[in-house]
């Protein structure tokens, strides 16, 4: 076999990798097979956990009329000026969380609603926490990350509650089809468990808002630790309507190819 026999094989054979590599990212990039973003039931767990919170009242389970299970939501989200929505509408409990926080009012001011037996005052606390959360959490002027890590250890006996009603917030801004970043405060909460990666991995394929689906598949997928839970999000997200969620799955993909070739696993690094 001459040189240039072997060089022809060579670049034939780099030729077709280069097409298959071009094929699949066109594939995974381009949304060619996008379909809605569907709501459907989140996980159990969320209403049991309410249902056996002591005095919690039944007839409180339900927030405002959310899509029927199985209708599609929109691809992009709505503007969070909008009015009516309880996980927008929070000015007034953004500000006692402020007093709480960053005041030394005190903790059960905000406690009592994390676990109020109306599920409306519990999506509200919970929407305006996370939405504090979110704007000082990386504001070191401010404070606040001294703060939170004595918040978390002065509350650490309501996590279950805080978590829940968290939760309850991030399902209710997805029947309400409004924006949310609730899913970095879930997902950072201390002692993480399998069932903030359930919520997340739910959040992942029926949120409306693309950030919360986007954000939602890099954790499960990076931090989750569940491979019965990341394994199905790469496969369904591929055909998300959004380009920055499909964007998010290769990178997911990609870096799982690169530590499977390494023999390795630095994800938490």
């Amino acid at each position: 076999m001459t040189v240039g026999s072997r060089l022809k094989k060579v670049l034939l054979a780099t030729a077709v990798v280069a097409a298959v590599v071009g094929i699949y990212l066109v594939y995974s990039l381009a949304g060619l097979g996008a379909s809605p973003v569907v709501f459907a039931d989140p996980p159990s767990l969320v209403a049991q956990y309410a249902a056996q919170m002591e005095h919690s009242d039944p007839s409180s389970e339900s927030v405002d009329q959310g899509p029927e299970v199985g209708a599609a939501v929109d691809a992009e989200p709505v503007n969070e000026s909008a009015s009516g929505n309880l996980t927008t509408d929070i000015e007034a409990e953004k500000e006692l969380v402020h007093r709480v926080i960053f005041d030394g009012e005190p903790l059960d001011l905000i406690l009592s609603q994390f676990a109020h037996p109306e599920k409306a005052k519990r999506v509200k606390m919970a929407a305006a926490f996370g939405a504090v959360n979110i704007e000082f959490t990386h504001n070191e002027e401010s404070g606040y990350p001294d703060l939170r890590r004595q918040f978390w250890v002065d509350v650490e006996d309501h996590l279950p509650n805080i978590e829940n009603a968290l939760f309850e917030a991030l399902i209710a801004s997805a029947e309400e089809g409004a924006n949310s970043r609730l899913p970095y405060t879930i997902a950072w909460l201390p002692g993480q468990d399998r069932d903030a990666v359930e919520v997340l991995a739910w959040a992942a394929k029926h949120h409306p808002d693309p950030w919360v689906r986007r954000f939602s598949v890099y954790f499960v997928v990076r931090f989750g630790g569940h491979e019965d839970l990341s394994v199905p999000i790469l496969k369904d997200r591929i055909n998300d309507p959004s380009y920055i969620v499909r964007r998010e799955v290769l990178d997911r993909k990609i870096e799982r190819l690169v530590l499977a070739v390494r023999g390795g696993d630095d994800r938490g690094s």
